[in-house]
């Protein structure tokens, strides 16, 4: 199982749902649900339309009528469309009249381009024929496509092979109702949704060449023997998003690699709460017993003929390093394991990150050799582009290039987490219990790779959902359920708004975050709380829940508690403002000696520490109650190239910080507008007038010609420094 392979697994999902994804599938379950060998009777008195489906269909989306058809193939927010090649535009953007409430469903074959068919029950509509009808087959044939009625039932596809096959199986007697699984995966809850999409793994070919770059094309095999089917239900459709459940159909065997997991039991997933929130992609599972799982894992590699080839890798460690991969991650008790995408520095990197079960120390860690362990063991899609560093950061594993692992370890890097932002947003997409994986793809981040990685049809699609967007982040969770597993699926989309703007001064109210704050205690290596009371006392609670120490304190801090470690001895202090000064306290609840630090003028919000330098020459920045940035060392002397930051508006939050082209910026975001400075401040570098002003909750990304950004007429534009 390679790293390609299961990237093609994950975004199967993705064609399905309208956006990109990654999935990794986990089973709670050694048994197979025994439903029978016919479809639940409810699904067949849904969808009736199944059984003119010819048994060769790799997709079957049943639709709860022709009117719902339409919305959804229609959908310009979402790709369903593509699926049927967007050859049903034109009909689905008809009034579908006294058509509206028939039976209607769409199925994808097995061919070279996929061809799609649609089946319309218009029964009374042929009688009378009706101008509703007309009007439709019109729009088939000018279209492009081909039409026929037979019986009752209007069929219309792209290929007249199809309509003939469906015709034939219908006169036989025949349909993909006696298709392998099928039954069975039909009598599943979901397939009893109003519209449902069922996916064939058995013809993972086309599937893959249609819908895919030729480059991910080379995992069929594989997907082939995950699983029989896939079946996954919509449960929510709007501007907002779109959600699904989903079930999958497998046998018990060995062989289908999702009953390797399936022995590994969960544990809490936390893979969110020690990533930034600017991180691209995120495959993570849990592993309640490793010891089990690797007991699995070996069985599915035997059955596959591949154990000889697994221990003899064992043995070459054993060799190199003193330890192999299993004894590795026996001895951490690895509890949770990810690889995840983010940019550093303006470029993608890669990095694999792992929760030990078992307490550890940085000393300990930082030395150790373990470089294809992870993949060795959890399969090659846990690969890092570079293994050669390890340490231990936030209480985690961090694997990786060094100069990822160093800028990752450092103590203001998770200045903000995913988990902070999803929470901000509203979002709560992180399973609290039963979670056995996670997979997390921000489809905006980057948008040159949708070419990258599917066909231009797709690609074209996928962009369909950015428009307008300020984050759209795609998220599958795998969840125990019922002594199975259920999938959650949801793209959601955070919009940015279009309106007028807004009169300078109206808003004049600054973001504070109020907390608790997740910092690391550099003894335990766990994620401890910092939090204020009620009563305005300092106080730290551990991982369990328990407080450590309180310390009276009389001001209220001004929202951020930052890392550093002062003293440049891998000590980690808490540095924190209130008043116009800057204070310092260390695990212990002591307050460091030189400190506090004062600024000189009261603080609105900070402060967010930087260490620019790699030598804990720290840095840090405070927004004042005059409306000003001040940039500061932390015994609170202004840095001397700085130029300062100020406003006609009131600055909302802390500037943020952005990279690229080898150069760093700070984007600005007032009560009306965004506005990006220089790295040293001063005037700022980009600044619109009008509706034509970049809107204070758009996305900036650099480009080749300048920064990119969408305005508050709803188009995105590039700016050019200084225009």
């Amino acid at each position: 199982m390679n790293r390609k392979t299961l990237t093609i697994l994950i975004a199967t999902a993705v064609i399905l749902i309208g956006g990109i994804t990654f999935a990794v599938m986990k089973l709670y379950s050694d048994s197979r649900n025994d439903a029978g060998n016919a479809a639940d009777s409810r699904f067949l008195e849904t969808h009736k339309l199944v059984k003119a489906v010819p048994s060769d269909a790799a997709i079957i989306f049943c639709f709860k009528n022709f009117g719902r058809a339409c919305e959804i193939l229609g959908d310009s927010l979402a790709v369903f469309g593509e699926l049927a090649s967007n050859k049903f535009d034109r009909i689905t953007s008809l009034r579908s009249g006294s058509l509206k409430k028939s039976p209607a469903i769409m199925s994808v074959h097995y061919s070279k381009d996929m061809p799609p068919l649609m089946i319309i029950e218009a029964g009374k509509a042929i009688a009378d024929t009706t101008q509703d009808l007309r009007t439709l087959i019109a729009a088939a044939d000018s279209s492009g496509l081909l039409t026929r009625i037979n019986g009752d039932m209007l069929l219309i596809s792209t290929s007249e092979t199809v309509i003939n096959s469906s015709v034939r199986h219908l006169e036989e007697g025949h349909s993909i109702l006696e298709a392998k699984g099928f039954a069975e995966i039909a009598s599943t809850g979901t397939a009893n949704g109003d519209d449902v999409i069922f996916l064939s793994n058995a013809y993972m070919d086309n599937f893959l060449g249609t819908y895919f770059a030729k480059k991910h094309r080379k995992s069929r095999n594989f997907l082939k023997e995950l699983a029989e089917w896939t079946a996954l239900t919509i449960t929510k459709r709007s501007d907002a998003g779109v959600s699904m459940h989903g079930t999958l159909l497998y046998g018990s065997e060995p062989s289908y690699y999702l009953n390797v997991l399936s022995h590994a039991g969960s544990s809490e997933m936390k893979i969110a709460e020690v990533v930034p929130s600017s991180t691209d992609f995120i495959i993570d599972i849990t592993i309640g017993n490793i010891t089990s799982y690797i007991k699995a894992y070996r069985n599915y590699l035997d059955s596959k003929s591949s154990l000889d080839r697994y221990e003899a890798i064992l043995k070459a460690q054993k060799k190199e390093f003193g330890q192999n991969a299993e004894e590795w991650a026996e001895s951490l008790g690895i509890n949770e394991v990810a690889v995840l995408n983010l940019k550093m520095n303006g470029k993608l990197r890669q990095i694999l990150t792992l929760r030990p079960g078992k307490k550890l120390k940085a000393e300990n860690v930082s030395g150790m050799k373990c470089a294809g362990f992870a993949s060795s063991v959890f399969g090659n899609v846990f690969t890092a582009e570079d293994e050669s560093t390890c340490a231990l950061a936030h209480g985690w594993l961090v694997i990786g290039a060094a100069d990822c692992v160093a800028e990752y370890s450092k103590t203001n890097f998770l200045r903000e987490t995913l988990a902070s932002r999803l929470d901000a947003e509203g979002l709560d997409r992180v399973p609290q219990k039963n979670g056995g994986a996670w997979v997390y793809y921000s489809l905006g981040n980057d948008p040159e790779l949708l070419d990258a990685t599917f066909s231009p049809m797709m690609a074209r699609g996928c962009r369909n959902i950015l428009k307008g967007a300020s984050y759209v982040p795609v998220v599958i969770s795998a969840i125990a359920e019922g002594g199975g597993i259920g999938l959650e699926i949801n793209l959601d989309r955070i919009e940015v708004g279009k309106g007028s703007v807004p009169a300078a001064g109206k808003d004049t109210t600054v973001t504070v975050p109020e907390g608790p704050f997740k910092v690391r205690n550099c003894a335990t290596g766990k994620i401890n709380t910092f939090y204020q009371n009620s009563h305005l006392s300092i106080c730290l609670r551990d991982e369990n829940g328990k407080d450590v120490w309180g310390v009276p304190f009389k001001s209220k801090i001004r929202g951020y508690v930052q890392e550093v470690d002062y003293y440049n001895n891998g000590k980690i202090q808490y540095l924190f403002a209130a008043g116009s000064q800057m204070y310092l306290i260390d695990r212990l609840g002591r307050f460091v000696s030189g400190f506090p630090a004062e600024t000189g003028k009261k603080i609105a919000a900070g402060p967010a520490v930087y260490d620019f330098t790699g030598a804990k020459g720290y840095t840090a920045m405070l927004l004042h109650t005059d409306n000003t940035v001040g940039y500061y060392d932390l015994h609170g002397k202004q840095v001397p190239s700085w130029k300062g930051i100020t406003a006609d508006e009131t600055i909302k939050s802390l500037p943020e910080l952005l990279e690229g082209n080898g150069k760093r910026y700070w984007v600005v975001r007032t009560s009306a507008q965004s506005m990006v400075f220089p790295f040293s401040g001063g005037e700022p570098l980009i600044k619109g007038e009008g509706n034509k002003m970049i809107r204070p909750d758009s996305k900036i990304e650099i480009t080749d010609k300048g920064f990119s950004a969408v305005c508050y007429d709803g188009k995105e534009r590039t700016f050019k420094p200084g225009k």
